[in-house]
């Protein structure tokens, strides 16, 4: 057996021969939203559960976070029973909260979880993992009665940050492609209004969880911020506190048995055998969409279908660390790509993955299997029973090839030319450019005709967006021609978060490859006075405070046209490169943007542009002055 512990931030290995202190059926790493459910199902189920919690008190975002609604995610579980007692404790004791009482509830988890007979302790820490091979049998961790070692048959990583499963060596991943940079965070105020305790909260920044010294300098200094910590609070609205515990969106994703991508989502790619639905938008609260993959810039800038909510069937794989056993993941560090990480971490989601993942661990305890092979039938059985997984509501397939996503959509997309046209001489032309994109070849004689010979504005530029989604370079002259005119329209087809039309055609023609554009490109990003100026009559622009933030988008667009397009033409890569790195060089040169809730928090963007371009410079082989 071996020890596996981290080391000046280095998992190191080494022989042991642990003489267990206990040992349990389950332990459950982390009594958040997810682990806190786990805790309370499996000890439900007559499983003997330990439960260990780095904070003190259970809940996570929802009660120590103060993070007290809920956004989307879907009904059913064991989840709602622990939500209808927090409501009677808050009547019975507690002053009226917004949202779910975030003190009443951590009370009725902590109850739930002793009368299940569960054995938990907080102020804990895992110090390391005990394995033989690829399984897992115990973990090394330090609580309130010292350090200890205690022996399970299955552990459940319900951490957040995937720290145990990136003890026990599985392959982790950590934010998107370009940059591995994750959302950012947020946190909380806690005030007294009009009788009622309520919560607001500004995002704040980015941060890595897992690097210690980080984390402990964001919650200091995000809590000092003027959002929050202000000189004078009126007497309507009184200062309770500041939550410590950050609302982190995105930390260390696992490599599972199975994957959920976004990719798979927009190509009509799901499991057969779901565990649950996650319900929700692709949630992504970051303003370098420029830097996000090809797949979510179609989907959220092209088409603006930021708010449109769809429902995931999540697999048991996501669960599962690959190649492990004795272990599973529960809450937000499933097996998803960095585009579904926005989507698929919903409290009421979350909640139900720790549930799901006390079933599993149930089975396989009971049918004496690997947690790969338990049995999906009865896994369901037992999801069912609780409303975990919602069986009136769920989709059933005989044959995978007639799934589509217009099974799990708020809406249903379009397949009639005329609806399709109407939508797209629409101000609202999202569901209709998404629509004729799926519906690719078939439409695009329809397209071309349309592009070149509509009477409207929007049904010109709207299907040449499309047909640059779809890779036909004949809707490049139109696309030109909006990028020049930097084209201010926004489109009214999301709830928020729509895209500007002028960068949305930069985007694309970066997508495109055209060698053609470039100097007007280059133009763009050495002078911010080319923009014209924000109309905010009747306009949609709650994604961009201010022209700064609108030169950022077009300057952030720009730049990764620029790289996209001289990576297929070499012969400009010198001078594209230099030109760009000459901007960056300038120390005039503000690329700033705000976060979602303030107007105030500004945080630079600059340094984040030029690694992206250093890194493709060196991809190049060329050297430019910094």
């Amino acid at each position: 057996m071996i020890l596996s512990e981290r080391w000046d931030d280095e998992v190191v290995q080494q022989s042991a021969e642990p003489a267990f202190d206990e040992m349990y059926d389950v332990i459950v790493v982390g009594l958040g939203t997810a682990g806190s459910i786990a805790a309370i199902r499996a000890a439900q189920l007559g499983l003997k559960v330990l439960g260990i919690e780095q904070m003190h008190g259970m809940g996570g975002a929802g009660t120590l976070g103060g993070v007290t609604g809920y956004y989307f995610g879907t009904r059913g579980g064991i989840y709602e029973k622990v939500d209808q007692e927090t409501a009677e404790l808050e009547a019975a004791l507690f002053q009226k909260a917004g949202g779910v009482n975030a003190n009443a509830k951590s009370i009725v988890l902590e109850r739930s979880a002793a009368e299940a007979g569960a054995v938990y302790f907080y102020d804990s820490t895992v110090l390391g993992v005990f394995m033989e091979g690829r399984q897992v049998k115990g973990l090394r961790w330090i609580g309130p009665e010292g350090i200890r070692s205690t022996g399970s048959k299955v552990i459940i990583d319900a951490t957040g940050e995937a720290e145990v499963c990136a003890l026990a060596g599985c392959e982790v991943r950590r934010g998107r492609s370009a940059d591995g940079q994750v959302q950012p965070f947020s946190n909380v105020v806690q005030l007294l209004r009009e009788n009622k305790v309520q919560h607001y909260y500004t995002d704040s920044g980015y941060v890595d969880a897992a690097d210690p010294v980080g984390l402990s300098r964001a919650i200091v200094q995000s809590s000092l911020l003027e959002t929050h910590l202000k000189p004078v609070y009126q007497e309507e609205a009184r200062l309770l506190k500041i939550v410590p515990q950050l609302g982190l969106r995105e930390g260390r994703l696992i490599v599972g048995e199975e994957t959920v991508t976004f990719r798979d989502f927009i190509e009509d790619r799901y499991t057969a055998k779901p565990i649950f639905y996650a319900y929700s938008n692709l949630d992504n609260h970051s303003k370098d969409i420029a830097l996000e993959s090809e797949a979510q810039q179609d989907w959220s800038v092209v088409s603006s279908l930021w708010g449109l909510n769809f429902r995931l069937p999540i697999p048991m794989g996501t669960h599962i660390p690959r190649d492990t056993e004795g272990l599973l993941i529960a809450g937000r560090s499933l097996s998803l790509d960095h585009d579904l990480a926005g989507c698929i971490r919903m409290k009421r989601d979350m909640q139900k993955s720790g549930e799901a993942a006390a079933d599993m661990a149930f089975l396989s305890i009971t049918k004496d299997c690997t947690l790969k092979n338990v049995p999906y039938e009865e896994l369901r059985t037992l999801l069912e029973e609780t409303g975990c997984f919602e069986k009136d509501k769920g989709v059933e397939f005989k044959d995978s090839s007639v799934r589509t996503n217009n099974d799990f959509l708020a809406c249903k997309w379009l397949t009639n030319p005329e609806e399709i046209k109407a939508g797209l001489a629409s101000t609202k032309p999202g569901i209709a450019i998404w629509s004729a994109k799926r519906l690719g070849d078939r439409l695009v004689p329809r397209l071309l005709d349309w592009m070149a010979n509509a009477e409207g504005l929007h049904l010109a530029r709207h299907s040449a967006m499309t047909l640059g989604l779809l890779g036909y370079t004949e809707a490049m002259p139109v696309l030109r021609s909006m990028v020049k005119e930097r084209d201010m329209f926004v489109p009214y087809t999301s709830r928020k978060y729509n895209q500007a039309r002028g960068y949305a055609a930069v985007y694309l023609l970066g997508k495109l490859r055209d060698k053609e554009i470039v100097p007007e490109l280059l133009d763009l990003i050495q002078d911010a006075s080319t923009l014209p100026q924000m109309q905010t009559e009747e306009r949609n622009w709650e994604f961009i405070s201010d022209p700064q933030e609108l030169y950022f988008q077009y300057f952030s667009y720009s730049v990764m046209a620029l790289l996209r397009i001289a990576d297929r033409h070499p012969e400009l890569r010198e001078s594209v490169a230099k030109a760009i790195q000459e901007r960056l060089n300038d120390p005039e040169l503000e690329l700033k943007i705000s976060f979602k809730g303030s107007r105030v928090i500004k945080y630079s963007m600059k340094e984040r542009i030029a690694q992206l371009v250093r890194k493709r410079t060196e991809d190049w082989n060329i050297t430019v002055q910094t």
